[in-house]
């Protein structure tokens, strides 16, 4: 069996993960701080992601392997799993499957789980005009793990947005898989500046909450795009932060008028909440 041992991990080397499965890679997975890169035959692999090494090793049902060793994340109230760990959801936990696959975000790296937590913590079902449910904003969305959770925790609508084409079609996949439906959760291709401000109800011009797991230097460049969404009062929950890089977002969101800074760090990640000053 071919497998290249790539430094890093699926949070750092995220740009990376699409140009591996390009390459042919028949299975990604994330141990002891690097990644392993499963390939039927030695391939030439494109600059970026040569840093890494080939090792044979004996043959082995990775995937069955794989199911094995992967656990449950529990989040606050919700409880993320694959779609075979259904029935390990504990009572009164909120259930989100996920099917780990091409599209990052299975829930299981600690920057989700933050993501989540946070989320949770904010109280969606009673945010919002009205107290009607808030109306939340993930950039980024992978596998539309942070839109998913926010409907589930009682979100009025949750739109996913996301640069790469082939996260899309699963996000949705994730919703249909959950019986969430378009009314309750909508994924789209685009950047944030591009993105519509898609809302099921006439009359919305702004989020209530914008969730996104990325890293610090984009954090720095979309904090005004961040505002510009977001209604007066509404709160930035922004993760994916290495924490020795905590300081540029922090400035990023000051320079655009943020308040109320929190943050989260355990190990080497950290989450911000923050909240738009109205």
């Amino acid at each position: 069996m071919l497998v290249y041992h790539l430094p890093g991990t699926f949070q750092t080397r995220e740009p990376d993960l699409d140009l591996l499965w390009e390459a042919g890679a028949t299975g990604l997975e994330e141990r002891a701080g690097a990644i392993r890169v499963y390939f039927s035959e030695r391939v030439l692999l494109p600059p970026a992601v040569a840093d890494g090494e080939w090792h044979e090793e004996p043959d082995q049902d990775w995937q069955a392997e794989f199911r094995r060793t992967l656990r449950p994340v529990r989040a606050g109230r919700v409880t993320i799993v694959a779609p075979w760990q259904r029935e390990e959801v504990e009572a009164g936990q909120l259930p989100l499957v996920i099917e780990p696959g091409m599209a990052f975000g299975t829930g299981h790296h600690v920057t989700t789980r933050l993501a989540v937590e946070a989320l949770d913590d904010l109280g969606l079902e009673t945010r919002g005009p009205g107290a009607a449910g808030a109306r939340v904003l993930d950039v980024g969305t992978g596998s539309g793990v942070l839109a998913l959770a926010a409907a589930r925790l009682g979100a009025r609508f949750a739109y996913g947005v996301d640069i790469d084409p082939l996260t899309v079609p699963i996000a949705r996949e994730n919703a249909e898989v959950n019986g969430l439906l378009p009314s309750q959760v909508r994924f789209e291709e685009g950047t944030l500046g591009l993105s519509p401000l898609t809302f099921p109800e006439e009359g919305v011009d702004a989020y209530d909450v914008v969730v996104a797991n990325l890293y610090a230097e984009l954090h720095d460049l979309l904090a005004a795009e961040y505002a510009e969404h977001l209604a007066p009062g509404g709160v930035a929950v922004l993760t994916g932060i290495l924490a020795d890089k905590l300081g540029l977002v922090r400035a990023a969101l000051a320079r655009e008028g943020f308040a109320e800074l929190r943050e989260t760090v355990e190990g080497d990640w950290a989450l911000l909440t923050a909240r738009r000053r109205g």
